[in-house]
C-alpha cells in the first residue's frame, strides 16, 4: 500500500451551515464576490444572504455578477481589474464550479504578473508556474465538479475555442462551505449532468491511479456507490435533503479528493474540448455523449482497471469481453436516467465538426500526457464518430 496526500482545504459541510460564514475565521477584509448575474429569485436572495454574513463578520463585499457557464478569460480579466481597484484581499466563489473557478483564477490573476494565459500549462497557454493566489473562500450550490476541495480553475479561451486547465497547489481553497440546502432548487437537467461529472471524476481518477494510491480508491468507490444510490432519487425527488447530502458528499468531497490526488483520463480532455468549441454544452452532458464508445476504445488498454469500475457500477465482469463491464454499467445507468439517448446534432454539433475536435483534443489542447495508453488522432475521431447522434 502507498498513499501520497494533501488536502489543506477547510471543508465546512452540511445542512444548514452557511449561516457559519458569519463566525468564520476569514482571510481577509474585502472579498470580491464572483458569481453569475442569475435573476432567479432565490440566487438573488442567496447573494444578499452571503453579503449580510459577509457584513456580520465585518467583511467589505465587492460583487462581480459575471460569470457563465464556461467562465471565459473576459470574464477573469475584469473580476480581477474590479477586484484590484477596489483593494480587494481575497476572493469568495458563490455558484456551481464556474463561479469558484473563476474566483481561483481571479485570485491567482491577483498576485501573478501578466495575463492569465500565460499560466495554462497546455494548449496555446504559456506553461508558467503558478507561485501564489489569494485566499479563496468556495461557497458551492451545486454536487459536480469538486473544485470545492481540488486545487483546479477550467477557463475558456472564447478567441481560440480553448477550455483548458489550471492547476497549483496555491488555488485550493482556505475554505469551502458545502450547504445541501442551496442545491434543493437545482434544476432536473443540471443535477443529472453534475451527478455525472462526479462520478466520472472519481472513475477516471481510479482508472489513472491502478490501486498504487489507496486513498484514490476509497474515496472513487465512496463517490460512486453514493451517485449510484442518490442521483436517481434526487431525480425523483428534488426536495430530497438526504439525496441532496450524499450527493455533495460525493462530488464536492470524495470526487474533489481524487483529483487531488491524481488526474483523470482523456475522457474528460475531450469532453472540454467540446464544451470550449460548443460553450453551450453542459459538460455532463459531453461526458455522457462520448462515454460508451470511449471506455470501449480503451478496453483493450486497460481491461483490468475498467473491470473494477465496472464492479462499483455492479456489473459482474463474467460473460463480458474484458474491460467491457463498466461501458455495460454505465449504459445501465444512463437509461435508468432517461440520459442514454443524448444527441450531439441536438446540441449544435454536426458531423463536419467532430475532426476538428479531434484535431483540437489530441493536437492542441493535448491528451498523450494524462493516460496510461495512447490515443490517436484517428482513435478520438472513430470514438466521436461512433457516438454521434
Amino acid at each position: 500500500m502507498m498513499i501520497d496526500a494533501q488536502m489543506p482545504t477547510r471543508i465546512v459541510f452540511g445542512a444548514g451551515r452557511l449561516d457559519e460564514l458569519a463566525s468564520l475565521d476569514l482571510p481577509g477584509s474585502h472579498a470580491l464576490v464572483c458569481t453569475t448575474g442569475s435573476a432567479r429569485p432565490e440566487r438573488k436572495a442567496l447573494l444578499g444572504r452571503v453579503i449580510r454574513l459577509l457584513d456580520g463578520a465585518e467583511v467589505e463585499a465587492t460583487v462581480y455578477e459575471g460569470i457563465t457557464p464556461n467562465p471565459t478569460i473576459g470574464e477573469v480579466r475584469e473580476a480581477c481589474a474590479l477586484a484590484k481597484e477596489r483593494g480587494c484581499d481575497f476572493v469568495v466563489g458563490l455558484g456551481g464550479g464556474s463561479s469558484i473557478d473563476a474566483a481561483k483564477a481571479v485570485a491567482m490573476m491577483m498576485r501573478q504578473d501578466g495575463d492569465l494565459w500565460d499560466y495554462a500549462y497546455t494548449g496555446s497557454g504559456g506553461k508558467k508556474e503558478i507561485v501564489d493566489a489569494a485566499p479563496v473562500v468556495a461557497i458551492s450550490t451545486t454536487a459536480g465538479t469538486g473544485t470545492e476541495t481540488d486545487p483546479y480553475s477550467v477557463i475558456t479561451k472564447t478567441e481560440t475555442g480553448e477550455k483548458l486547465d489550471f492547476a497549483a497547489d496555491a488555488l485550493y481553497p482556505t475554505v469551502s462551505i458545502i450547504d445541501p440546502e442551496l442545491m434543493l432548487s437545482l434544476p432536473r437537467d443540471q443535477t443529472i449532468y453534475q451527478g455525472i461529472d462526479a462520478l466520472f471524476h472519481a472513475a477516471e481518477c481510479a482508472i489513472t491511479n491502478r490501486g498504487v494510491n489507496r486513498l484514490v480508491d476509497v474515496f472513487a468507490l465512496e463517490s460512486i456507490s453514493s451517485v449510484l444510490t442518490w442521483l436517481p432519487v434526487v431525480v425523483e425527488d428534488p426536495s430530497n435533503i438526504e439525496g441532496r447530502t450524499m450527493l455533495a458528499y460525493a462530488a464536492d468531497i470524495c470526487s474533489g479528493y481524487t483529483q487531488s490526488l491524481i488526474n483523470t483520463t482523456s475522457h474528460h480532455i475531450i469532453a472540454q474540448t467540446i464544451g470550449g468549441m460548443f460553450p453551450s454544452v453542459a459538460h455532463g452532458a459531453s461526458l455522457i455523449m462520448i462515454a460508451e464508445e470511449y471506455y470501449r476504445r480503451i478496453a483493450a488498454f486497460v481491461p483490468d482497471e475498467l473491470d473494477r469500475v465496472g464492479m462499483y457500477l455492479g456489473v459482474d465482469s463474467c460473460g463480458y469481453p474484458a474491460g467491457q463491464s463498466f461501458a455495460v454499467g454505465l449504459a445501465g445507468f444512463f437509461d435508468r436516467l432517461g440520459v442514454r439517448g443524448l444527441s450531439m446534432a441536438d446540441c449544435g454539433i454536426a458531423w463536419d465538426d467532430l475532426p476538428a475536435i479531434a484535431d483540437a483534443a489530441v493536437n492542441r489542447t493535448g491528451i498523450a500526457d494524462v493516460d496510461l495508453y495512447t490515443l490517436t488522432e484517428e482513435d478520438v475521431l472513430g470514438i466521436l464518430q461512433r457516438s454521434y447522434r
